[in-house]
């Protein structure tokens, strides 16, 4: 995949960047919360909710990716989403489970119905998923899971 980036100065030139669609997606992710408040950002947080959810529950892998980058942009405003949520924790691709967790984590105590498989994936042998996991749970429940460290159960 192809992507333009725009430096923060609009006076430099476009760069090119190639890289894999789900380190964009987790670009995407990590960098969202950084963007300066602008009408641009009120209209990236307009994510079409329902349409989403059709993507997590279709076969191909990166339209899932993508409905998680989109649903985290949303908030809490994608609470309809949560059931639809679940049972991508459980996905054979690391980076899937990684994302919904986050989304979860997102929402926020408006996924509580997502915390006994938030839980299981404590013991996930993904290092990346486990820290999510926990980051999630922190801010579904922070009063039940404030002490939880980022540290998987099991070596790595």
């Amino acid at each position: 995949m192809e992507l333009k980036l725009m430096p923060f100065s609009p006076c430099r030139k476009i760069r090119t960047v190639k890289m894999p669609l789900h380190i964009l997606a987790l670009c995407v992710m990590f960098t969202s919360g950084f963007v300066g408040c602008s009408k641009e950002d009120a209209e990236a947080k307009k994510v079409n909710v329902p349409a989403m959810i059709d993507a997590l529950k279709g076969a191909d892998k990166e339209a899932r990716i993508n409905a998680c980058v989109e649903l985290a942009k949303a908030g809490n405003r994608a609470k309809p989403a949560v059931q639809s949520l679940i049972p991508l924790l459980k996905d054979p691709d690391p980076v899937a489970r990684r994302l919904a967790a986050y989304v979860l984590g997102e929402i926020g105590p408006e996924a509580k119905s997502a915390l006994p498989e938030l839980k299981e994936m404590l013991n996930d042998s993904n290092r990346e998923v486990v820290m999510q996991a926990v980051n999630s749970l922190r801010s579904i429940d922070p009063k039940n899971y404030s002490g939880l460290k980022n540290e998987p159960s099991t070596p790595p």
